[in-house]
């Protein structure tokens, strides 16, 4: 499959996980955009605006692949782009348990709606994003989890944010 794959997500902040999904995902389309979505369930670590541009850093030597920011339903981004998949890491099969019923949902909203699932690299399996905000708040050393080029500059946000 070609074509243009939209890669949602909070990315609160972006781990090494997404890095190299964002990588992979890229290699198999010919467009990708990386969407910075607000989940109503969660509360922001980082504001939308810094996610982007930290995301931005990592899609930088990635010609295919941009990132934009959306605040609404994931199938009317998909509609808005005339997206032909949406690609989603799972890491689990519990997390894929949690995947199948929002796709399902999200078909019945937009049949056109295809979801193409990337299982994590099993070095990166483990981490979440939530475990990176948990490192951080106690001040943590993040580096190894997030992505080289966005490390320091997470740091520092959340050192002029305190």
């Amino acid at each position: 499959m070609a074509g243009l794959w939209i890669f949602p997500g909070s990315f609160d902040p972006a781990t090494r996980g997404h890095e190299d999904l964002i990588h992979r995902a890229a290699k198999l389309c010919d467009q990708l955009v990386v969407a910075v979505l607000i989940n109503p369930d969660k509360q922001g670590f980082l504001p939308q605006k810094k996610r982007v541009e930290l995301l931005r850093r990592v899609c930088e030597d990635i010609p295919n692949a941009t990132v934009e920011a959306y605040n609404g339903l994931l199938v009317d981004f998909v509609r808005m782009k005339q997206a032909d998949a949406v690609v989603r890491g799972v890491r689990s099969s519990a997390e894929m348990e949690t995947e199948l019923p929002w796709a399902s949902f999200n078909k019945l909203l937009c049949p056109e709606f295809e979801v193409v699932y990337l299982p994590s690299s099993p070095e990166l399996r483990d981490v979440s994003s939530s475990m990176v905000r948990q490192l951080a708040a106690f001040g943590g050393d993040i580096a190894p989890f997030v992505p080289e080029c966005n490390a320091e500059l997470i740091k520092n946000y959340l050192a002029r944010r305190s």
